[in-house]
């Protein structure tokens, strides 16, 4: 299965539920059709679908971006991860003792990577990932991380290892991966409200109703008609799941970004095929 029709079979998995649930309601209302007056509604129908098609396509938009500075921000932390392991090359004297730092803060670049992403899913640190750095407390965090880097960066500093634009050099590249974390913890533990959630799936499925409606109508109570109708609910009810799916870019969900593989690749970039490297 190629890697669109498997993104496709895993979205209408997710979405199973959800598109059971349009089939059911659409053969409830048909069957009701004759039953309950609803007709006098569907003139409402095309301007309930303006208001729907306004309100899910600014939440989506919105989603989107969400999920597009995400992707940006991880790649910033790869790039911050790469480009301190280029400086650390350029600065390196070839003596022992600036080689077990350099060593250990690329070491601990890569267990950053790995501690920001659990800790962006909320789930416990593999014990994988403090065997990266020995050296540190198991229980450090991804910002205690960085600071012993601080740390590090002004211990070879004092000690004459670096000089003062290595120094600002190295600097520079931890506090632009300070930044990046802070950006993706903003768009992880900042979500768009529930209440707006709640109203926009409130709103979708409002309009799948009222589309139903009309499967009565004259037109529209034939097989083709029907099947009209639960194509354009269906489409409705998955655009707002999407948007829904977009705004949780650090899930494992459909759309989640791949923290794993962006861990797992700059482990490589910074340690080759070190077997310290986390595997999962």
């Amino acid at each position: 299965m190629t890697g669109a029709a498997a993104v496709a079979a895993r979205l209408v998995w997710r979405l199973r539920y959800d598109l059971l649930a349009v089939i059911v309601l659409a053969a409830v209302m048909t069957a009701l059709a004759d039953r309950i007056p609803l007709q006098s509604a569907s003139a409402l129908v095309p301007l309930m679908g303006i208001v729907v098609s306004i309100f899910i396509g600014f939440r989506n938009r919105n989603a989107y971006n969400r999920w597009w500075e995400a992707r940006t921000l991880w790649s910033g932390v790869v790039a911050n991860g790469r480009s301190l392991h280029y400086a650390l090359l350029a600065y390196e004297n070839g003596t022992p003792e600036m080689a077990t730092i350099t060593d250990r803060m690329r070491r601990r670049e890569a267990r950053h990577a790995w501690q920001l992403a659990d800790e962006l899913h909320d789930a416990a640190p593999s014990t994988d990932v403090a065997e990266i750095t020995p050296e540190d407390p198991t229980g450090c965090t991804a910002t205690q991380l960085l600071s012993r880097q601080a740390a590090d960066i002004g211990e070879m500093s004092r000690s004459g290892m670096i000089d003062r634009q290595a120094r600002r050099v190295l600097v520079t590249i931890n506090s632009a991966q300070v930044g990046a974390a802070i950006g993706l913890e903003r768009v992880r533990r900042q979500p768009i409200p529930h209440f707006y959630e709640l109203f926009i799936r409130s709103l979708a499925w409002l309009f799948a109703v009222m589309v139903c409606t009309r499967m009565g109508a004259a037109g529209h109570d034939g097989a083709v008609g029907i099947a009209l109708g639960v194509v354009i609910m269906a489409l409705v009810v998955v655009a707002e799941r999407l948007g829904r799916l977009l705004d949780a870019p650090m899930s494992d969900d459909v759309f989640g970004l791949p923290l794993s593989r962006f861990c797992a690749q700059l482990t490589s970039d910074l340690l080759g095929d070190s077997p310290v490297s986390p595997a999962r």
